[in-house]
């Protein structure tokens, strides 16, 4: 047999060359488990600050919203006013044409009135028929009826040109109310067209981190498998390991037994008297032939 030369390493036992593989998986493993906690970080960051740019984008489009709301009430007002206006300048002009013609209603009043009192001075002086009396009351009774349908329509056009000064202001008012809510409409309509543009910026924006969110959970999940994977080897290793230990152990019990065995065995034969005694006799002879004892 070979002896080995000074120096020269024993050469690694099956047990030593699965210890320094698994020890080489565990280590891989850890670092792969380092690299995925640092991407997982890394993800949770992105994935946190795209949750802050959406809020942002939730509250401007509340704003929005809210700017929507304010310029639809401020066009519905403008709308109203307009039309208000609209009709007073209607108003107006009825009441300068039916102005121009009061005095042409007057005189039908006038006229209405002197027919219905000498219609009644004629039915209380004059002698007359039933049927004929009959007819003039039903004439008295159309007269005043159109009298007063005349006379309504005479105040109202008086009415409407006493007041066509007022209409003026009514209607100025209403235009330059409704000026000022369509101002507001436009302004509104300006800032939610600022908003709307940094709404697409921040959108922009949070879509970018999710596709960066995106790559780094996918080389979060493969480096994962990864470990995942070392880890299996590891176990793997080690359950070999266990098997080589067992084995070893095995042998190793089975070695100590042959030698207690052994030992037994030598011992027993050591203190059996019927072998001490051929030992002594042998030993005497031995002496008187001239020989050494050996022991």
């Amino acid at each position: 047999m070979a002896q080995r030369r000074k120096g020269q390493r024993k050469p690694k036992t099956e047990i030593q060359r699965s210890e320094e593989q698994f020890q080489r998986f565990i280590a891989r493993r850890n670092e792969f488990n380092d690299e995925s906690r640092m991407l997982r970080d890394e993800r949770d960051a992105l994935h946190e600050q795209r949750h802050k740019v959406m809020e942002q984008i939730l509250a401007l489009r509340e704003d929005m919203k809210s700017n929507s709301r304010a310029k639809g009430q401020s066009r519905q007002a403008r709308d109203r006013l307009r039309t208000q206006a609209r009709k007073l300048i209607a108003a107006k002009q009825a009441k300068r044409k039916g102005g121009r013609g009061s005095g042409g209603l007057r005189d039908t009043v006038q006229a209405l009135m002197s027919e219905i009192m000498a219609s009644e001075r004629r039915l209380e002086t004059t002698e007359m028929s039933i049927a004929r009396e009959r007819d003039l009351l039903n004439r008295i009774s159309i007269l005043r009826r159109s009298l007063g349908e005349q006379q309504v329509s005479l105040e109202e056009q008086e009415h409407l040109h006493a007041e066509v000064g007022e209409l003026d202001e009514s209607i100025d008012a209403c235009f330059s109310e409704a000026d000022q809510h369509h101002q507001e409409v436009v302004q509104l309509a300006k800032l939610n067209s600022k908003l709307y543009d940094k709404v697409t910026e921040l959108m922009q924006e949070a879509s970018h981190l999710s596709g960066e969110t995106d790559k780094k959970h996918q080389v979060f999940v493969e480096i994962r498998q990864r470990a995942d994977h070392q880890h299996q080897r590891a176990m793997e290793m080690l359950d070999h390991l266990r098997q080589h230990r067992k084995v070893t152990r095995e042998e190793q019990q089975a070695r100590w037994k042959q030698v207690r065995d052994r030992h037994q065995a030598v011992k027993q034969a050591l203190y059996d008297d019927k072998k001490l005694a051929e030992a002594a006799d042998d030993a005497i002879k031995e002496l008187m032939a001239g020989g050494k004892i050996s022991l």
